[in-house]
């Protein structure tokens, strides 16, 4: 999918509310009112995301991320354009029924766009933020192993 396919009348289609929502053809649509707090957030954010960050920054697993990216309603903890990857990290808010739902919700928004979404906890990361490390560029050479295929 290219970003200029997705329209406010496809969001529609697929259940997203589009109001308030920029887009364009070069990046994904997202709300401009979540930017300035995305900015914030990469300066203090979870402990977990600084850790991972370590790992992820400047390419060192072959790919390259951005923090606290805003998509959709929604802010990413990293987000991969090259492969359309989001990658969250969940607390123990997550366990939560609710919190739960929530979180489909945003998976099911951001799959009807054509993003992956990888979850990892954080204690894993707080455990060894090399291993989930690992484990994120082992998913990313499967997804780009899938692009380069189809």
């Amino acid at each position: 999918m290219y970003f200029d396919d997705i329209t406010p009348e496809y969001l529609d289609q697929h259940g997203i509310n589009p109001e308030g929502l920029l887009f364009s053809a070069y990046h994904l649509p997202y709300n401009p009112r979540l930017k300035g707090f995305s900015r914030s957030m990469r300066g203090y954010g979870e402990k977990s995301e600084a850790l991972l960050w370590k790992c992820l920054r400047a390419k060192q697993i072959g790919f390259a991320f951005n923090r606290q990216k805003p998509i959709l309603n929604y802010i990413a903890d990293f987000y991969c354009k090259e492969l359309g990857l989001v990658v969250e990290i969940d607390g123990a808010s997550h366990f939560t029924r609710e919190a739960g739902l929530k979180d489909a919700e945003r998976d099911r928004q951001m799959r009807a766009i054509g993003l992956e979404v990888i979850r990892v906890w954080d204690g894993d990361v707080r455990d060894d933020p090399n291993r989930v490390a690992r484990f994120i560029e082992e998913q990313c050479k499967l997804i780009r192993e899938q692009m380069n295929e189809g």
